[in-house]
């Protein structure tokens, strides 16, 4: 065939006819398949974003929790230092000791006091009369080591001689001289540990755990006597024995699928282990997949020649934005890339606007350095948060202006490191004098300030007045008498905003200084 021949040909040939409506479908599926390629990787990449999130709001989750078990235990400790040094103990007066620890284990999370010798053998027990017949039995072979090592000791998951239930013991040598003579221990029962992680309210169907260095459980906050002593499901007991601190995938007892986190405490050893039901992803997943799927049928309704010339743009424009997205997930600084859709343009500034909000944020987020409480502009973050809370429910609140009376005479006297000792005195015997709801502030200097959430004057009142007891006793090394002035300022009847209630605090601070110092004056 010639080339004439061809070309005549090419030219009778007629064209490649298609009806109207294959070509309106092949159109409309060219221009919603981009949209819908686009819309599945935006879920796609919300529900990964979402689930690190929660990943990551878990473990924040798990460290509170291991931060107030480990609060929790201290304020113990510490409790059992002072009754191992008491003077009914080193002089040997048992029965006066008896009551002594009686008294006090109401003012712990403690269930009893045991007093053991070097045998193991219980000498007291404060869940029966002192006298009464103790059982043979040994106590935990772990507490041996308080004579040995002359330190405190927490002892593994056992069933208690006296009370037949769960226990975990603490145990804390009680010196008469340099011989360590007897050994003090606290028994804790799984219970009252799970409602000290009760104390930081759980959502619905979450679960947290405290699991021992063998991934057995010691409490929990759901089902404690059902679980206590078992393993941990295999996967989390393997986690935790092979990681300090992680997050995985797993089942709870139950069987329920989770997101888990979890963090060792380098006080206790144990890990505490925090879930987040899976269907708290899952559930926005397949709510997203059902919006793509009413989008792409309202889709067909739309500008076809539009939506193909706007889907190479909004693929690159909503890609553009998973990156600056995760950035800002794990705090990284966010740039976001140029695009000239408008919608991704405002999507890229309100990312680089969280991302500064998140750093400014962090950046308040600062606790005092001296003193390890709460600074001034977290305080009052906090004070205003709880003042949003009350105007909603109606609740009330109370705020503590503190004041330390006779300070400067100790940096005169003494110098400022000496005065920097008695701050942190001051700080430490606040905390152990409020709950751990309640929030301590060192607003600067001497002055301190103190919020209790669903406070009330008489409430208020008993606080403050321990308060002033607990920072007027004597300070180790220190001739000056310090003592505390306090100010009650109580919402709403002391103000309706912050710096209502914070002026009103400290006119009663001033007032308590007037009428002799070491007082509480309230504003209501």
């Amino acid at each position: 065939m010639t080339d004439g021949e061809s070309l005549v040909s090419a030219r009778a040939r007629p064209p490649r006819r298609y009806s109207m409506r294959t070509g309106l479908l092949l159109l409309v599926f060219a221009c919603i398949f981009p949209a819908l390629v686009v819309a599945s990787l935006a879920v796609y990449e919300s529900y990964v974003i979402q689930k690190e999130r929660i990943f990551r709001d878990k473990i924040f989750l798990a460290r509170n929790l291991t931060a107030i078990l480990d609060r929790e235990l201290t304020a113990v400790e510490a409790g059992m230092q002072m009754l191992a040094s008491s003077p009914d103990l080193v002089a040997g007066d048992l029965p006066a000791f008896h009551q002594r620890a009686r008294d006090a284990v109401r003012f712990q999370i403690a269930d009893s006091y045991v007093l053991t010798d070097r045998a193991g053998r219980q000498v007291l027990n404060t869940l029966v009369p002192y006298g009464t017949s103790l059982p043979m039995s040994r106590v935990p072979r772990d507490l041996d080591r308080v004579f040995e090592s002359r330190a405190p000791v927490l002892s593994g998951l056992f069933t208690g001689a006296v009370s037949g239930s769960p226990r975990i013991a603490l145990g804390v040598p009680v010196l008469r001289g340099e011989d360590v003579i007897y050994s003090l221990n606290v028994g804790l029962s799984p219970e009252r540990i799970g409602a000290v992680l009760g104390r930081r309210s759980l959502p619905e169907g979450w679960v947290a755990a405290v699991l021992d260095s063998s991934g057995t459980i010691v409490a929990r906050t759901r089902d404690t006597a059902k679980f206590v002593g078992q393993k941990a499901v295999p996967a989390l007991a393997r986690a935790v024995q092979d990681e300090s601190e992680g997050s995985l995938e797993t089942l709870t007892k139950e069987g329920t699928p989770v997101y888990t986190a979890f963090s060792r405490s380098a006080l206790s050893g144990w890990t505490v282990a925090a879930g987040a039901p899976m269907t708290l992803v899952t559930t926005d997943l397949y709510r997203s997949i059902a919006w793509i799927a009413l989008g792409t049928l309202a889709a067909f309704g739309l500008g076809l020649w539009l939506a193909l010339k706007l889907a190479s743009r909004l693929t690159s424009a909503v890609q553009g934005l998973v990156g600056p997205a995760l950035a800002l997930g794990e705090g990284r600084p966010v740039e976001v890339p140029r695009t000239h859709v408008k919608e991704a343009v405002e999507v890229g500034t309100a990312l680089q606007q969280a991302s500064r909000m998140l750093a400014h944020a962090q950046h308040l987020a600062h606790y005092d350095p001296l003193t390890g409480l709460c600074n001034r502009v977290l305080f009052g973050e906090l004070v205003l948060r709880e003042l949003a809370v009350a105007q909603r429910s109606g609740a009330s609140f109370a705020i503590l202006a503190i004041d330390l009376d006779g300070f400067k005479a100790v940096n005169d006297m003494h110098g400022h490191a000496a005065g920097d000792t008695v701050l942190k005195e001051a700080a430490d015997r606040m905390a152990n004098a409020i709950r751990v709801s309640d929030v301590a502030a060192r607003l600067g200097g001497d002055e301190f300030a103190i919020l209790l959430l669903a406070g009330n004057r008489e409430s208020a009142q008993a606080v403050a007045e321990a308060l002033v007891e607990s920072l007027s006793l004597p300070y180790a090394n220190v001739k000056v008498a310090v003592s505390a002035s306090v100010g009650i300022a109580v919402y709403p009847q002391s103000g309706t905003t912050m710096l209502q209630l914070l002026e009103r605090a400290d006119v009663a601070l001033y007032q308590a200084k007037g009428l002799g110092k070491r007082r509480v004056a309230s504003d209501v």
